[in-house]
């Protein structure tokens, strides 16, 4: 029997499908699911249309030290929307009695402001799309009934940032101000999402367009429980309503961190992926060292770091450290750089600028950065430590001088490193 339709999905990719729509199916939420496209390029909703609204999820990785493969067949999609070609169709949704919530993966790149007209068509962003939507739904149940907005997206402040461009479309547009109001009282979730999910694997023979790959680890952190109360929950699939700024902080310096550190011991070592580089026992224990330091001082649990690892040797998962230097400088800036108040973060940072050096590595930034790193380290090489002091101060903002001390020493240090394997 299928549930009525409760939820409303923008985006229909690889990731929604493996994270959220996987988890109201292994959870059985007594919800179904409309699934609009949110490019007008997408294939989705053919290939759904044709696989009769299903698709399979096939979880592999370790848990627990156990290899982990399990399949799962996804019924919980009921109708699909390409607002591209059907947008009447898509606003006809904004009259459904049974609506509750509207979730969204639209990349990051998707929620952003952009002025333009009152759409009479659909529109390229999500943001708008949603305003109208909302307008609509709110003149039909004259605004007393209410719908929960949750993004996916991986920005921080996901909900507050779509909230505040509704509220500018709806002054652009010169809405009546009792729309504005109503929007106003809506709950904007803030989440944060954590789950790998690569898609479509290239050695699958079988017949689903839709089967989709993701690792076992799975973590929802949602800023507000009221449009949850209702769901089932389960250990297995973690839905955390709790302050998110901990959890961000602690997957940036935990699992990011990890990886732009693990990208720099790669090129300095010649490895191509995270499970490589981390299989080096010498490269392992210096992160392990570098995320003690960070748990010990935030307090975070140390399981948390403990599955970060587990994750980092999935066999099933080849995450390309070229992937995570593409502009490495800022990540280092948003990692590794606001913990630097030890020995074992001035280490860090001393390797990533010593990986960021154009003239003995390839460096994935701009022509400028890469100019400007090519100068500093070529004074630096003459004895000259000044530039080099300001550019730490200016794009780290720490202890420059705590810095240069190691980057001084770098080779005993990476020679220290090579010889714990």
């Amino acid at each position: 029997m299928k549930h009525p339709i409760k939820i409303m999905q923008i985006g229909d990719g690889n990731f929604i499908r493996g994270f959220f729509d996987f988890a109201i199916e292994k959870l059985q939420v007594p919800c179904s699911i409309v699934s609009v496209a949110a490019t007008a390029r997408g294939k989705t909703v053919k290939q759904l249309i044709e696989q009769q609204m299903e698709f399979t999820v096939m979880e592999r990785g370790l848990k627990n030290g156990e290899v982990v493969e399990e399949e799962t067949i996804v019924k919980v999609i009921q109708a699909t929307i390409q607002p591209y070609e059907n947008w009447h169709t898509f606003l006809q949704y904004a009259h459904s009695e049974t609506l509750e919530m509207i979730v969204s993966n639209t990349t990051e790149a998707g929620i952003y402001y952009e002025k333009i007209p009152y759409p009479t068509i659909c529109p390229t962003s999500y943001a708008a799309k949603l305003t109208v939507f909302l307008e609509q739904y709110y003149n039909h149940f004259q605004g007393e009934k209410r719908l929960a907005i949750v993004p996916l997206e991986l920005i921080e402040q996901n909900g507050n940032t779509l909230k505040t461009i509704c509220l500018q479309h709806a002054k652009d547009w010169s809405l009546p101000e009792a729309f504005n109001e109503w929007l106003g009282t809506l709950i904007f979730c803030n989440t944060l999402v954590d789950r790998i999910v690569t898609g479509y694997p290239q050695d699958y023979q079988g017949e689903d367009a839709l089967y989709t790959i993701c690792e076992s680890y799975f973590l929802f952190v949602i800023d507000q429980q009221e449009p949850f109360q209702q769901w089932p929950t389960s250990l297995d699939l973690p839905f955390v309503f709790d302050d998110i700024d901990m959890y961000r902080k602690r997957k940036v310096a935990i699992l990011n961190g990890s990886h732009i550190l693990l990208s720099a011991f790669g090129k300095i070592y010649n490895y191509t992926t995270v499970r490589e580089a981390f299989s080096n026992a010498g490269v392992r224990d210096f992160i392990e060292k570098v995320t003690n330091d960070f748990t010990q001082r935030f307090q975070v649990e140390e399981r948390y770091q403990q599955a970060v690892f587990e994750r980092f040797f999935n066999p099933f998962i080849e995450h390309q450290l070229y992937d995570i230097q593409l502009n490495e400088l800022s990540k280092w800036q948003a990692r590794i750089a606001p913990y630097a108040e030890s020995e074992i973060y001035y280490q860090a940072l001393a390797i990533g600028l010593y990986a960021m050096n154009p003239t003995r590595f390839s460096v994935r930034e701009s022509d400028h950065v890469t100019e400007k790193l090519r100068g500093i380290h070529k004074h630096f090489e003459e004895g000259h430590t000044e530039p080099m002091q300001q550019f730490i101060e200016q794009h780290f903002q720490c202890n420059a001088t705590k810095v240069i001390q190691q980057l001084s020493t770098i080779n005993r240090l990476l020679e220290e490193i090579a010889c714990d394997n």
